[in-house]
């Protein structure tokens, strides 16, 4: 099999340079396949959870400048993730912030200023798990995610070709895909999705609804 140097040549670049790119989010992503796999055993830790308190200037609230009142809480309490929840609410402002291993709860009463602020911190495992998800993450992670899933295709295919280019090493490499192709078609055939989980161990309604 002849395959045209020109047509070689790209795919060795792109194969060298792109990979050595993204080589942190490729490595980034595969080893979070193998934590949220396992992610009960590796992230069974509880969350470290703090409660905070604070007040809102009263001037604030009687403006009703709510854009305000968040940066005022970001300042003081030395939140950085994004704002998920703003609700108006009778006589409290029920707002949340989220970010990958990190949320925070915090009621405002309207009437008083008081701020109740309820926060939990999760560890690294839960953080690298949310990043693979893009979750609590915002358009820039996005990105880069699927920034990443291109960098993996175009991987596989400069290398299949690479591969193919290798006149000793051709017939070889075709058979090993050959069976990993077959190998994995058979496991998602015969045994996906799994057996079913015994009556007796299967979480009840209030689990699954996390109360």
């Amino acid at each position: 099999m002849n395959i045209n140097k020109t047509l070689l040549a790209a795919c060795r670049a792109v194969h060298i340079y792109l990979t050595m790119l993204g080589l942190l989010v490729m490595l980034l992503f595969s080893i979070t396949g193998f934590t949220i796999n396992h992610e009960g055993l590796l992230d069974s830790a509880p969350p470290r959870v703090t409660e905070h308190t604070g007040q809102v200037p009263p001037a604030l609230i009687a403006s009703h400048d709510n854009l305000r009142i968040v940066e005022h809480l970001r300042q003081t309490l030395g939140i950085h993730g994004a704002m998920a929840n703003f609700a108006d609410i009778d006589d409290e402002y029920a707002i949340a912030f989220k970010e990958p291993g990190q949320i925070w709860d915090i009621t405002v009463t309207k009437s008083t200023g008081r701020v109740a602020a309820h926060n939990e911190q999760y560890g690294l495992i839960a953080i690298i798990n949310n990043l693979h998800r893009g979750r609590y993450t915002g358009p820039a992670w996005r990105w880069v995610i699927d920034f990443s899933a291109a960098l993996i295709v175009l991987a596989c295919l400069t290398g299949f070709i690479l591969w193919l280019a290798l006149p000793r090493r051709r017939q070889l490499g075709i058979a090993f895909l050959v069976v990993g192709t077959a190998a994995t078609m058979a496991v998602i055939y015969f045994f996906v999705p799994g057996p079913d989980v015994s009556p007796t161990t299967a979480p009840k309604a209030e689990e699954r609804r996390g109360n």
